[in-house]
């Protein structure tokens, strides 16, 4: 469990006015564990990225019905790709439409998910919590590797 003053954040990125059922059911879990679940909006996405303070930033996404799946079809899937390029952030999608399976084409950068409806929310949570902790605990590791290097002497 973490302390109060050390609270982890899950973001909830939402895509209709009203907050869905699966944002309060996800709440309820979360909550049980330590975890704030925290309502988003697109236009916000990019601040919370660049302002937390979290080491990871996961933001769930829960497609549902025709009108969820054709917003997150024409302002989502757009920007999706730029919001993958950081590093800190795992995007997990939530949908009871296969279509939105973004996996291979987002493969390359290993931090979106899809996962398809009907989920045990209970185990879901787990799993979202499981997989917060583990990219934590992951350190950045420099990917430029060592300088080259003439051997035997100089030139």
């Amino acid at each position: 469990m973490n302390d109060e003053n050390n609270l982890s954040f899950i973001f909830f990125l939402t895509l209709d006015e009203r907050l869905p059922k699966a944002f309060y059911v996800f709440n309820e879990h979360l909550k049980k564990r330590g975890f704030v679940l925290v309502p988003i909006k697109i236009d916000q996405l990019q601040t919370i990225i660049s302002t937390s303070g979290q080491d990871q930033v996961v933001i769930l996404c829960s497609v549902t019905d025709v009108r969820e799946f054709k917003f997150y079809s024409q302002k989502i899937r757009g920007v999706l790709k730029y919001i993958l390029k950081s590093k800190r952030l795992t995007f997990i999608h939530l949908s009871s439409f296969s279509k939105l399976n973004d996996q291979k084409k987002y493969s390359l950068q290993k931090n979106y998910f899809f996962m398809k409806y009907p989920l045990s929310a209970k185990e879901l949570s787990r799993t979202i919590i499981s997989f917060y902790e583990l990219k934590k605990d992951q350190k950045t590791v420099w990917p430029g590797g060592r300088r080259a290097t003439l051997e035997g002497g100089a030139l």
